[in-house]
């Protein structure tokens, strides 16, 4: 998938406390025949996936090292998940661990179908809309279209993002597009100031609101964190910021070296 690394552990994790997918419900009691249990409940898959048949699970003995073949993207996801782990402390890990994966498998979507957004085409697509604080989400779409950011892209961000009404306030999907911009979280932020910022600057009340979104769902931000990078922004008020201004404060630093 084209997900960062951190935005994928903020999106998959979201079932232990709340969801973020409206197609994988809150957590129901686990029964004891696994092969009737469904992940979260709704429509989600049951963890006897017809995809993967039991024997698929079947390997044959390992002799040698010429045998392995790692994945190359098995560290990364393993690091991710084990991270979750550590924060959270599941007392079911079984259950803790099926709802991640299947999220994980959610989150990541036909990489053919669902192409990332240029930070060109956002800035494109916030120029047509600034100013406006709620438009007809078919309309958001319409000017993403027309911006040349693909369908399949604008629906999944939709779904992550659970906008289900007729209306949006468009710089909300806009900062999910954005996270799929680059691979890094310092990438990310920068890039806000790209996309919202007037010659690459915001004020800090304009920053924190973007802010406050992009990492609303992040488990390993904390609201201390936030309200003292509140504090240090105010401390700026009435200054334009660009991002090395930000990347200078103390509290900015404690959010990003967190979720390293």
């Amino acid at each position: 998938g084209f997900l960062s690394p951190r935005l994928l552990s903020i999106l998959v994790a979201a079932p232990v406390s709340y969801c973020f997918f409206p197609e994988v419900h809150a957590v129901t009691p686990r029964p004891r025949n696994p092969a009737a249990h469904t992940i979260g409940g709704g429509t989600a898959r049951t963890l006897t996936d017809p995809r993967m048949p039991p024997a698929a699970m079947d390997l044959e003995p390992i002799y040698c090292a010429e045998q392995i073949s790692v994945p190359p993207d098995l560290a990364d996801i393993l690091k991710a998940y084990t991270k979750e782990v550590v924060r959270r402390q599941p007392e079911d890990m079984l259950e803790f661990s099926a709802i991640y994966f299947a999220n994980l498998a959610n989150v990541s979507g036909p990489a053919e179908d669902t192409v990332p957004p240029s930070v060109s085409q956002l800035k494109a697509v916030f120029a047509a809309v600034k100013g406006q604080t709620e438009m007809a989400a078919e309309e958001f779409v319409g000017v993403c279209v027309g911006a040349g950011v693909s369908q399949a892209t604008i629906e999944q961000t939709f779904r992550l993002g659970e906008f289900a009404g007729d209306t949006v306030n468009p710089k909300e999907p806009l900062v999910l597009l954005l996270t799929m911009t680059d691979a890094s979280f310092l990438g990310i932020v920068t890039s806000l100031f790209e996309v919202f910022g007037e010659e690459d600057t915001l004020s800090g009340a304009e920053f924190l609101g973007l802010f406050k979104y992009l990492t609303a769902k992040d488990t390993s931000v904390r609201a201390e964190s936030v309200a003292a990078l509140e504090a240090e922004l105010d401390a700026l008020a009435g200054k334009k910021l660009g991002f090395h201004e930000v990347n200078d404060l103390a509290a900015f630093h404690e959010i990003v070296d967190a979720g390293m």
